[in-house]
């Protein structure tokens, strides 16, 4: 797969290249054994911090392919959002990485990655949840929350899930 998109100057062109980053980090986590770098020896969750570093990781090369700047920790005056993806000052998109056993994985979407999109005045977002639990209440909110918002014709973050919980080995099932 080819990390050059196109040469991202336009809003749909840029959420294309996120997604794509988002897509490939998913690929990565679920099924290519990446998931284990977000776990200890003793299969105890690292903090979020693990899986945003694995984010930027990926991200940067899709970045640099697609000459866009990559922003981790940009703090515009409300507190950082994990990663700014820019191209130029008007084309910028936020991407909010948390886990599902995060407490505060729904309030991060209505209200912390909001304040963020303010902040930077970016057009679009992205909340990539990494599932680390069992239960999907929380991420059942999070997407009823933003299909709620698209109905009545308010702008919403892309929601991506992503099964960071461990696998048994394919010899295994």
């Amino acid at each position: 797969m080819a990390l050059a998109i196109s040469d991202p100057k336009d809003q749909e062109s840029l959420k294309q290249v996120v997604r794509r980053i988002c897509g490939h980090f998913k690929t990565l986590i679920e099924s290519n054994g990446l998931v284990k770098l977000l776990y200890d020896k003793q299969q105890i969750l690292k903090p979020e911090r693990a899986a945003q570093l694995l984010f930027f990781g990926i991200a940067d090369a899709y970045c640099k392919a697609n000459n866009l700047d990559l922003s981790p920790e940009s703090n515009s005056g409300r507190g950082p959002v994990d990663f700014k993806i820019s191209q130029g000052y008007q084309l910028r998109l936020n991407v909010e990485v948390k886990y599902s056993s995060n407490v505060k994985l729904v309030s991060g979407f209505e209200k912390q990655l909001p304040t963020y999109d303010a902040a930077e005045h970016s057009f679009h977002s992205v909340y990539l949840v990494l599932r680390t639990t069992p239960s999907e209440r929380s991420i059942k909110r999070v997407q009823t929350l933003r299909n709620n918002a698209l109905t009545s014709g308010q702008r919403s973050p892309d929601v991506i899930i992503v099964d960071a919980r461990i696998q048994a080995s394919a010899s295994r099932l």
